[in-house]
């Protein structure tokens, strides 16, 4: 070891010097629309088709992915915590909508009922929850245009959640908070996939 530099022996995997700055578009779409699974086993991306399309947002800010994992330690009383059990969860996606049209793609956030579109007319009533609605989540963010490297994160089993509110400033815009999607376990796919997969195509790096 060169200790005048602190440079550990052996084999080093450093990080790359890459910076990713905004949002990622985000789609959704009915759980039970169309599966895609690509050659390596990874089950990612979404697949519109008439009977379930693939909704895009538009317009939105705050928009942030995390994990609720509950943490037990292993604590032993004569030398205290040894070690932990981990248990995810659940995903936690949250964002503030500023875009509330058409009522065909808000309709899923806010829980409502189905949209009637009469003429130049949309009709959407806002009545009980059903609980047994869930959806698939893609969000891919393009990093570099000029080479065209990408992530992706799939979320495979998701439902909306929480109470929103629709905020109307006087001279600003409407917005939508209490925006927040939870994703679930889903059984149906491999064990390393069960909550999301997350893909990177990067030729420059990789």
């Amino acid at each position: 070891m060169a200790l005048v530099t602190g440079t550990p022996d052996g084999t080093i995997t450093q990080q790359d010097e890459i910076y990713i700055e905004g949002a990622p578009y985000v789609y959704y779409q009915d759980y039970n629309g169309p599966l895609i699974l690509d050659t390596d086993g990874f089950y990612w991306g979404l697949s519109g088709t008439t009977a379930y399309p693939v909704y895009q947002l538009a317009c939105y800010e705050d928009v942030s992915l995390g994990s609720d994992i509950t943490v037990n330690a292993i604590r032993c009383d004569n030398i205290g915590d040894k070690d932990v059990i981990q248990k995810l969860n659940h995903l936690e996606f949250t964002l503030t909508l500023s875009s509330l049209f058409p009522l065909s793609v808000l309709r899923h956030i806010m829980r409502a009922g189905a949209v009637t579109l009469s003429g130049e007319v949309e009709k959407m009533g806002i009545g009980a929850i059903n609980n047994n609605q869930y959806y698939k989540v893609y969000l891919p963010k393009v990093y570099d245009d000029d080479t065209g490297d990408w992530l992706s994160i799939t979320i495979h089993r998701a439902k909306f959640v929480d109470a929103w509110t629709i905020n109307m400033p006087s001279g600003d815009k409407w917005t939508v908070t209490g925006v927040t999607l939870w994703g679930f376990a889903d059984d149906d796919k491999p064990a390393a996939q069960t909550f999301a997969t997350v893909i990177r195509a990067d030729p420059s790096a990789l």
